[in-house]
């Protein structure tokens, strides 16, 4: 009898046509253990923690018109960690589910692709999971786990109004072409992974002392240390990529993605790179994009963009090359990096006992090989880089700002 399938939500239907057997849209979590991983137990927990989000219980799978979810039956896998950080998933790892669990020594490993949810929900799924798990190992029967009230429905669809093509505004996505980290030296193979943690009051203080948010202190931060390795004035702008959680502005049940993006510049021909400086331009901005209002224009942007007819009615077989083409066609360097602050995360009693540190790494790519991330945990935030390029003198220089408090 053939399973039940969902609609992958309107942002997410690109993720799978871009997928190639080299690269794919993931993002990780690891937990750090006081003790060795039990395998059973993680098993076990993955199991009960699956029920209540059955969009995890699938597999992306082509239909006539998009991908989309299939519900998958096969085996659960947990198995121990041996393939590089951010990898695409291969099925002998995850047996087409849209992740992977794996483990090593006291280290619990999430990997996720990005078309299933965004790294909000899956922070919620992690935290579930390492409840149950802390509940297993103490032999609770009856979970605590809270009633997260989600549904797999597309925000999207739920909060975006139906205009023409014409009201289409595709100029903010496509912007001018900007500074390229990925055009500076060699590869790594496989990404390093590098974390810096510190309190959370003390990054707070920091940032209300500049006037900024933590993200925004995080963003000017980081212009600013990129912009060192620059030729002065600047050539080409540099560019930073927020994800912004769209539940903040437009409440909704939805376990599926409901993110956008919004560009961060420091422009092109600055010679100012001061922090104070920095820290007025993003502070201006942020304070300019992301508001209830302009957030709309990117939900409706991508309902309008993603359900025309003939977008929506053309065959898969088609989409995909032409997909393809337009992306070759239009390549462009839109962003310098990414930045993701999503938050924090929050454990029982009981779990917070035995899991000592959580990270969340973003995924990278030629472009923007050097991506950063915030995620805080227990009162400390850890600020994650994912380098993709031999040496950390982007990455260092970062750090030596945050221990200085930015007045290096």
């Amino acid at each position: 009898m053939k399973g039940r399938s969902y609609s992958l939500d309107l942002s997410a239907l690109a993720y799978p046509m871009m997928r190639t057997r080299r690269s794919e849209s993931n993002y990780r979590f690891t937990a750090r253990l006081n003790s060795d991983v039990d395998p059973r137990a993680l098993a076990e927990s993955l199991a009960e923690v699956l029920s209540r989000y059955p969009i995890f219980s699938t597999r992306v799978a082509p239909s006539f018109f998009w991908h989309v979810l299939r519900e998958n039956t096969l085996p659960l896998i947990v198995k121990e960690d041996d393939r590089p950080p951010l990898a695409p998933l291969l099925k002998q790892d995850t047996n087409g589910y849209p992740f992977r669990l794996a483990y090593k020594e006291k280290e619990i490993v999430l990997e996720v692709f990005h078309a299933v949810t965004d790294a909000n929900i899956a922070s919620l799924f992690f935290a579930d999971l390492l409840t149950r798990y802390a509940e297993i190992l103490s032999g609770t029967k009856d979970s605590e786990l809270p009633n997260r009230d989600l549904l797999p429905l597309d925000g999207f669809l739920e909060h975006g109004e139906k205009k023409s093509l014409f009201d289409i505004s595709l100029k903010s996505y496509n912007g001018e072409k900007v500074t390229a980290l990925g055009e500076r030296g060699a590869y790594r193979e496989h990404p390093d992974l590098i974390s810096l943690e510190l309190p959370l009051e003390t990054l707070r203080k920091d940032a209300k002392e500049w006037g900024l948010t933590i993200t925004e202190y995080l963003t000017a931060l980081y212009m600013r240390a990129i912009a060192e390795g620059e030729t002065l004035p600047l050539k080409k702008a540099i560019c930073i990529f927020i994800p912004v959680d769209l539940r903040r502005f437009f409440p909704t049940r939805s376990m599926q993605n409901f993110v956008c993006f919004e560009r961060i510049l420091l422009p092109k021909g600055e010679s100012d790179i001061s922090i104070e400086n920095i820290a007025r331009l993003v502070q201006e901005q942020f304070a300019a994009k992301l508001n209830r209002d302009n957030m709309l224009s990117h939900v409706n942007d991508v309902r309008r963009a993603l359900t025309l007819p003939v977008v929506k009615y053309t065959p898969l077989f088609l989409k995909q090359p032409i997909f393809k083409f337009v992306k070759r066609v239009m390549n462009k360097v839109r962003q310098t990096a990414i930045l993701s602050n999503i938050g924090t995360i929050s454990l029982p009693a009981r779990a917070e006992a035995i899991v000592k540190e959580v990270r969340f790494y973003l995924n990278i790519g030629p472009n923007a090989p050097i991506n950063l991330s915030l995620l805080t945990y227990n009162g400390k935030t850890a600020i994650n880089v994912t380098n993709g390029i031999e040496g950390r003198a982007l990455p260092e220089r970062l750090y030596d700002l945050l221990r200085s408090h930015g007045r290096k």
